[in-house]
């Protein structure tokens, strides 16, 4: 025979019973808006920085590793010293991770890898032109630049080899590949470059379907002279870099969204919509030979609506978190995501 059990009014008291429910329905209340606002407000712990990369004229626009070193590539490397060609910059993996940790809370500074760019000033240095992406195996590099001819855009995919003892970067301008804008919108080229089984993709920046509406990505055969067009998602928005290439194919990409392009990208999004900033990154995988977007839920990068956001230009893996920086909008900020 089961136990009857007396009822908790009678135990309590009704007065200290609808008290309790209240405290219950505030405790749910509370996680759920906690749960809700863990979802679209991401706090990203922000790096402070020192020497040439606090600059905001440093217009950062790529991120990469070499080995353990982080790779910073500014947008115009002539800017940045007079030897060579200019040059880009590194912070080793242990001081960005010790900052991480709290174990050094001292602003990161860059080293200098001087550039070498002989052949390359036409599209490199030409105005409105810059670079805007790069990848490294092992020792040989890989850069995207992206260049204006009058309202002509076209991207150019450039091999050049990494001496990291001698910190120099010698491009090779007879390697060039040039890629005409698929999408015909002034200053909108290849914005993203990825290696995968020995092949480099050349992603372009607008895919969204009213502007694009077969959106490809260029796969080049670093060991042969093959050209091929691989099959993109239609995407909304920008896509402004992406991390290395795991071995399953899968990676990741900044999704951005400014305002101000709304004519120019001409998103599927509501009209209340169209005066705020996205800031997200997607993750994708090249399979059968085509780029899909995978099934994972958007990270977001936006603490609040803005109208402005922040033009996120770089993107790697860092452990189980995301390492990210921006251009010169609103100010250079590099910042680590978990």
């Amino acid at each position: 025979m089961c136990k009857k059990f007396k009822n908790p009014i009678h135990i309590l008291g009704y007065k200290k019973v609808k008290k309790l429910k209240k405290i219950i329905l505030i405790i749910i209340s509370l996680s759920l808006i906690y749960s809700c606002s863990n979802e679209t407000n991401i706090d990203l712990l922000k790096i402070e920085l020192a020497g040439d990369l606090a600059e905001r004229k440093i217009e950062a626009s790529g991120l990469t590793w070499y080995k353990d070193n982080l790779i910073i590539l500014p947008q115009f490397p002539h800017k940045w010293d007079e030897q060579f060609d200019g040059a880009i910059y590194f912070i080793p993996k242990e001081k960005i991770v010790n900052y991480i940790n709290g174990e050094s809370k001292t602003p990161l500074s860059g080293e200098k890898i001087y550039f070498s760019a002989e052949g390359l000033d036409e599209i490199g240095k030409r105005k409105g032109s810059g670079y805007e992406a790069i990848v490294l195996v092992k020792d040989t590099v890989y850069v995207c630049i992206e260049s204006l001819n009058g309202d002509e855009s076209a991207s150019y995919v450039v091999k050049g080899m990494l001496d990291f003892e001698q910190k120099q970067i010698i491009l090779d301008a007879k390697s060039k590949f040039e890629i005409n804008s698929q999408s015909n919108i002034h200053n909108m080229g290849e914005e993203t470059i990825l290696e995968f089984q020995n092949n480099i993709y050349a992603i372009h920046e607008a895919n969204g379907i009213n502007i694009n509406k077969s959106p490809f990505a260029t796969k080049l055969n670093s060991a042969s002279s093959k050209i091929e067009k691989i099959s993109m998602p239609n995407l909304d928005f920008r896509i402004t870099d992406a991390t290395c290439v795991d071995s399953t194919g899968k990676f990741f990409a900044i999704n951005y969204f400014y305002p101000g392009e709304f004519e120019k990208l001409k998103p599927n999004i509501n009209e209340e919509d169209k005066n705020k900033a996205v800031e997200q990154i997607l993750e994708f995988q090249i399979l059968g030979g085509k780029i899909a977007k995978t099934d994972r839920k958007p990270i977001k990068l936006l603490n609040e609506a803005s109208e402005k956001g922040h033009n996120w230009e770089g993107i790697v893996k860092l452990n189980d978190g995301f390492l990210v920086i921006t251009d010169m909008f609103p100010e250079t900020i590099l910042s680590y995501y978990k």
